[in-house]
């Protein structure tokens, strides 16, 4: 037989690799036309998290929620003169709800149905979504990670549910996990080949992100682990005056000056103008359906109570909303969706989810534990990047355990404080599918994602079309 010319084999080599990276494409495409789907089938209503009410005929009033914090800035285009604190979600800094009424501003101009000014709203975090698939799709493919292991990946992104619902959620959720995901994949740049243009977009999108919801500023963290890595390996290279730490302290100058203002403004205006502090929280109060704080420790933060978890699953009942294990599982697939008035077969449905939701999650951290820390497999990462994915995940669930201690209540526990969490674990599966040669280990990991993916696809049929 006739070997093959090498000419040939390279074209077909060519060919493969751009078959395998359209594959890719193809998953990122379905994942936009689900969550199309959703926002097409899903009002400004529908699966919201404290958006009060929006009513362009209503007049210039000032009432609380999200929508309402649109609704000001869209008829005064200008930031609220009173204590932010003093009207339900004004606290928030302003740069999500500045675009969406920009948006309806747009849209009045050719549309003068109020209603479908207001849904229009819809269109920011739509839009938004996609490009955190774009930008998950371009932090993966920063890994030495083959193709399959990517389409694997891109596929658990393209379905997850709390993926899908940020897709309608027209609160400041969308946009800010944009941000995180924009800091972690120019933190990695950065790392491993710093420079003023990459640091300044860094500083840009840190900055932006702080501008849209306070807890972006925890990338700080990663990020400053990063910075002190490099700056260290840079002394240990060419002393503590070296050039090239001369030139690494200018760019931490670049970084200040474009954060810093950016990220800072809203938080300081608001201490001298109302003297509200830079960590100012809205607290439910302890009278509240919601609080936990009656609850032990152990029961809310190790395991639920076992009796009661096991009726539950009996009767397909969602319960134990006082457990952060429990509530992390329920959230990230199902957000905090009432199915009191759903049939049995629906209530099957989200169980079978929660458990192959629960399967996917607990697969992931222990794989993130074995590939990043015992293991400590940087072999196939450099130093920077492994640093940032360790300390994003450390300081996000550090920050999560405080905030949910310190808050007693079952909204405190939601998975959409946690989002960029689905990366680091996803990465760690990753690398542990890639790396064992166990072909029914492979098999099973893709019929679970599969069997994921189908139910992901049905609940948000559920949703939308009301089935059940």
């Amino acid at each position: 037989m006739r070997a093959m010319p090498a000419k040939r084999r390279g074209v077909q080599m060519r060919r493969i690799k751009e078959n395998t990276k359209a594959a890719a494409l193809l998953i990122f495409a379905a994942g936009g036309m689900l969550r199309l789907f959703y926002v097409c089938f899903s009002t400004i209503y529908d699966r919201q998290y404290d958006i009060g009410l929006i009513d362009l005929d209503a007049g210039h009033t000032v009432t609380g929620g999200h929508l309402a914090y649109i609704q000001y800035l869209y008829e005064n285009w200008r930031m609220p003169d009173f204590d932010p604190t003093s009207v339900y979600q004004f606290h928030h800094p302003p740069l999500h709800h500045f675009l969406c009424a920009v948006w309806m501003k747009f849209v009045s101009l050719f549309i003068k149905n109020t209603a479908v000014v207001e849904e229009s709203i819809q269109a920011i975090p739509f839009v938004c979504s996609l490009l955190i698939l774009w930008v998950l799709l371009r932090i993966v493919r920063q890994f030495d990670l083959q193709e399959r292991t990517v389409r694997y990946l891109m596929a658990l992104f393209a379905f997850h549910p709390a993926l899908v619902l940020l897709s309608g959620s027209v609160n400041n959720d969308c946009l800010a996990l944009l941000f995180t995901l924009l800091c972690v994949f120019y933190a990695i740049e950065w790392g491993r080949a710093p420079s003023m243009g990459c640091i300044a977009k860094l500083a840009l999108v840190l900055g932006l992100g702080m501008m849209t919801k306070q807890s972006v500023a925890e990338m700080a963290f990663p990020i400053g682990a990063v910075f002190l890595y490099v700056l260290l390996v840079r002394i240990r290279e060419g002393g503590l005056w070296g050039k090239s730490v001369k030139d690494l302290a200018r760019q931490f100058g670049i970084f200040g000056l474009i954060s810093v203002p950016l990220g800072m403004w809203f938080y300081v205006r608001n201490l001298l103008r109302y003297q509200v502090s830079f960590l100012w929280v809205y607290e439910l109060p302890e009278d509240s359906w919601q609080y936990t704080g009656n609850v032990s420790v152990v029961n809310r933060f190790l395991w639920p109570i076992p009796q009661e978890m096991v009726d539950n699953l009996k009767n397909f009942r969602i319960g134990c909303g006082y457990n952060v294990w429990m509530q992390i599982i329920r959230t990230s697939v199902l957000g905090e969706w009432d199915m009191a008035g759903v049939g049995k077969p629906v209530k099957l449905l989200a169980v079978f989810l929660m458990l192959l939701g629960g399967i996917l999650a607990l697969a992931a951290l222990v794989s993130f534990v074995w590939t990043f820390g015992i293991t400590v497999r940087v072999k196939r990462m450099d130093p920077p990047s492994w640093l940032l994915c360790v300390a994003g995940y450390l300081v996000t669930m550090i920050g999560y355990f405080i905030f949910a201690y310190k808050f007693p209540q079952q909204c405190s526990m939601h998975f959409r404080y946690i989002e960029i969490t689905l990366l680091f674990p996803a990465l760690g599966l990753g690398f542990v599918l890639q790396e064992q040669k166990n072909r029914w280990l492979n098999w099973t990991a893709w019929g679970i994602l599969g069997c994921f993916g189908v139910c992901s696809v049905l609940m948000t049929g559920v949703w939308c079309l009301g089935v059940g």
